[in-house]
């Protein structure tokens, strides 16, 4: 029976959410199972009746009262029975506001080769219901391996029963791994892909950090056995911030090994998940190398666009796991590296904050100038166009704008610098910059300068955390590692810079009024 077909039925009976239509197909699936474990089911089937009492019997306890008449589910019945409960589900996702995540069919199809070459024998995929996509096709290319699917999620729970029932090599597991989680088991291979920053309000146990990634890897780590390997799909942030990420860096590299981590395509969770997302393989057993790199969607598969080795003393020595400053120009960062000179995280140089969050509905005809994304064209800051905002300067006082200061785009998909001149009025930043505030040991221009080299742009790219729209944290950028020359050497490379750009505009300006007074002339020869 088509599937649209079934969902007209549904539709018709005022059934619409997904929830609704999912627990529906449900309770004809129960219903349905239960009848076929009696000898004599033809009287049933055939008769409205006796077919609706059945499933009241079988199926109100655990997915509540039925919310029409008998008629309505001889009707559903007939045409649910012979749907694919996965298909219908994955269908209903599809057209369902985008909350939950469905990961793409070339990604499962990935971890079914990764299976395929690690031969596991114990088997863990957590919430498993996000795996629909591929999961049956992972279970029936490893029949020999066992396999434990979980969710948190009672509907889901059913579903995974029903959908799995007749795999003897298959155990459903109703848990969260966000809490005490499965007791003693151990596995060879565990796949995840936990929510993304969510703080559980109850734990179990203290776990090194308050997010619910950081919790859930924390915890798949404990149920590998001593050949095992966790594949686990991570934000950004995981790889190089604080908060605790940064305590769980350090336990992987001191009782595990990084295996492999690559950057996955650009928006392979959306439109629920627009965060930069990295595949993460950890393993129980030591290595001598790591391998990073970039996966890339071609023809419908997942291939190895980018992909360099390491040695594990390499990363274990960092502070982070910013594989893009590696995977950068090989020879810019081991002279950036390598280099004799002095070199200092920009929180002990400067003062780092982002700006204030204004409306559009909240510009006004005020004094207060709010500074922009739009006001920053080619490393200079246009003052004329501004918006304003009438408020009081003591309450924006801590977003005030003052000489020197370097502010950086940290929305947007243009990475934008600029250094602020003070003005007659006062000028805010918007939420949409990052503002670095310049101590006694460098100015704002020579910080500008080492932001836009390639340098400091593959550093500033490293703590990307969006994709295709840039999502930039001012703590992150507080992180990033520079020289430090003495403020003489500064001044003289300034000099140099802006002597050089002061040459360039001269010459584009020449060029352009050239090229107009020759158009003109020829345009006059038209005439």
């Amino acid at each position: 029976m088509n599937i649209n077909v079934a969902l007209n039925v549904l539709y018709q009976r005022y059934l619409s959410s997904r929830e609704q239509l999912l627990r529906e197909m449900l309770r004809v699936k129960i219903t349905l199972k239960n009848l076929k474990q009696l000898e004599e089911n033809r009287d049933i089937l055939s008769d409205k009746d006796k077919l609706f009492q059945f499933m009241k019997r079988s199926t109100e306890e655990e997915l509540g009262f039925f919310p029409a008449d008998r008629e309505d589910f001889f009707d559903f019945f007939t045409v649910l029975k012979d749907i694919d409960l996965i298909n219908f589900t994955l269908e209903i996702y599809k057209n369902a506001f985008p909350d939950t995540v469905i990961t793409p069919l070339y990604l499962n199809k990935f971890i079914s080769e990764r299976i395929a070459k690690l031969q596991p024998e114990k088997i863990l995929i957590t919430e498993a219901e996000k795996h629909l996509t591929g999961l049956r096709e992972i279970i029936e290319s490893n029949r020999a391996a066992r396999f434990t699917l979980t969710t948190d999620n009672k509907i889901m729970h059913i579903l995974l029963q029903l959908a799995f029932a007749d795999y003897n090599n298959v155990r459903i597991n109703f848990e969260s791994i966000y809490n005490g989680f499965l007791q003693d088991d151990e596995y060879d291979y565990i796949y995840t892909l936990p929510v993304f920053s969510h703080k559980p309000e109850e734990l179990s146990r203290d776990f090194l950090t308050r997010d619910s990634c950081g919790i859930a890897m924390e915890n798949m780590l404990a149920h590998l056995n001593k050949k095992g390997t966790l594949d686990i799909i991570v934000p950004a942030k995981i790889t190089f911030a604080g908060l605790g990420n940064e305590k769980l860096r350090a336990y992987i590299t001191e009782n595990y090994q990084l295996e492999s981590i690559y950057i996955l395509p650009e928006g392979i969770f959306r439109p629920v998940i627009a965060f930069k997302t990295y595949l993460i393989s950890i393993s129980a057993e030591s290595k001598d190398k790591i391998i990073i790199g970039t996966l890339e969607l071609h023809r419908h598969a997942l291939k190895i666009r980018k992909q360099k080795s390491i040695e594990t003393t390499e990363l274990s020595a960092r502070e982070d796991w910013r594989i893009e400053l590696l995977l950068a120009d090989d020879e810019t960062m081991k002279r950036f590296r390598s280099s004799s000179l002095q070199k200092v995280k920009l929180k002990d140089v400067a003062e780092v904050f982002r700006g204030k969050s204004i409306l559009k509905k909240d510009t006004s005809c005020g004094r207060i100038a709010v500074l922009n994304i739009s006001n920053l064209e080619n490393g200079e800051i246009d003052y004329q166009n501004m918006d304003t905002i009438a408020a009081e300067e003591r309450k924006v006082k801590r977003y005030e704008l003052l000489t020197g200061d370097v502010v950086l785009s940290c929305r947007g998909t243009i990475i934008k610098s600029a250094v602020f001149a003070a003005q007659n009025r006062t000028v805010i930043a918007s939420a949409n910059l990052i503002v670095i505030r310049p101590k006694e040991k460098v100015t704002g221009k020579f910080i500008q300068i080492f932001l836009e080299s390639p340098m400091g742009l593959a550093m500033i790219k490293s703590f990307q955390r969006g994709t295709t729209v840039m999502n930039i944290n001012f703590a992150d950028i507080m992180e990033i590692e520079m020289p430090l020359l003495s403020i003489e050497k500064q001044e003289e490379l300034i000099k140099n810079y802006e002597s050089e750009v002061f040459l360039y505009r001269k010459i584009i300006r020449m060029a352009k009024k050239r090229l107009g007074d020759k158009k003109r002339k020829i345009y006059e020869e038209l005439l």
